[in-house]
């Protein structure tokens, strides 16, 4: 009942609609620490990659795509992290996009890995990477179970142990929940609204939407098998991913196609008027 009653109220999301990118931030001096002390945790497991090729295909991927979405690319913080066995990219509070090297073996050309890039991207411009915030009522019942956890122990060792202290509950609940900062999954609500933002900013560069969808087509197939993918599925079935990127993407690709043809009739139009007139 209490795993129930937190799944209902301790989360605030925000549920919001996008026809445009959202305007970016500078982030504060307190979300760049964030972000750093995530760095420093990862350096510890990964060495940053000083491959001058991949660097350089990833900086410019990304400084085109910061373009397109109006975003000032010294705001952020680009990471590539050595790890041949992991194809992965994440972004966290502070502007930190991180990539690791094993995704370079797995996109087949530009569009895919602009693709993937757009998704983080859009991730941090709709403020899904901002650390999770509870209500006030499941913060007393957080309060409250930490209290009931540390007596419990004291009865249990009669004495002999002694765990006191706030945030144990709740760290707890991050933990299980996929809550954490590289871990976190996202709801199918953050999928649609990253998916509605990537598209526009795909939509604004040089790259195609089509990239990202072939991705996450060949997700799963004998050509990407998902033990390859374990990290970058984030818990979420390729199929499931792709139908929400479709029911964004697709969409809008007909609506520019339609108002591509219309504008074509308009400018046949006028050219027939003209050699009428003539």
């Amino acid at each position: 009942m209490v795993c129930l009653w937190l799944t209902g109220c301790a989360v605030q999301h925000k549920q919001l609609t996008y026809q445009v990118v959202p305007a970016a931030e500078t982030p504060s001096a307190e979300e760049t620490a964030y972000g750093h002390r995530v760095y420093l945790s990862l350096r510890e497991d990964y060495p940053v990659d000083a491959d001058s090729d991949r660097l350089g295909l990833l900086k410019d991927t990304f400084d085109h795509l910061a373009g397109a979405a109006g975003i000032d690319p010294e705001d952020w913080q680009l990471h590539l992290l050595y790890a041949p066995d992991i194809a992965d990219v994440r972004s966290v509070e502070g502007n930190y996009l991180f990539v690791w090297s094993g995704l370079f073996d797995i996109v087949r050309n530009e569009d895919e890995l602009a693709g993937l890039l757009a998704c983080e991207i859009a991730h941090v411009l709709a403020g899904h990477t901002e650390p999770v915030r509870f209500t006030p009522a499941s913060e007393l019942l957080f309060g409250l179970t930490d209290a009931a956890a540390t007596i419990g122990l004291m009865i249990l060792t009669q004495g002999a142990l002694n765990v006191s202290g706030t945030g144990m509950t709740r760290w707890a609940y991050v933990e299980a929940a996929d809550l954490d900062p590289v871990d976190r999954v996202y709801t199918a609500g953050q999928l649609e609204e990253m998916a509605m933002i990537a598209t526009l900013i795909l939509e604004a560069s040089h790259y195609t939407t089509e990239g990202l969808l072939d991705f996450w087509r060949r997700a799963g197939s004998p050509e990407l098998p998902l033990q390859q993918l374990e990290r970058l599925v984030r818990e979420l079935p390729p199929d499931e991913r792709l139908a929400i990127l479709e029911a964004v993407v697709l969409p809008v690709a007909a609506g520019r196609e339609a108002d591509n043809a219309a504008t074509d009739d308009a400018l046949q139009t006028v050219d027939s008027g003209e050699k009428d007139s003539i």
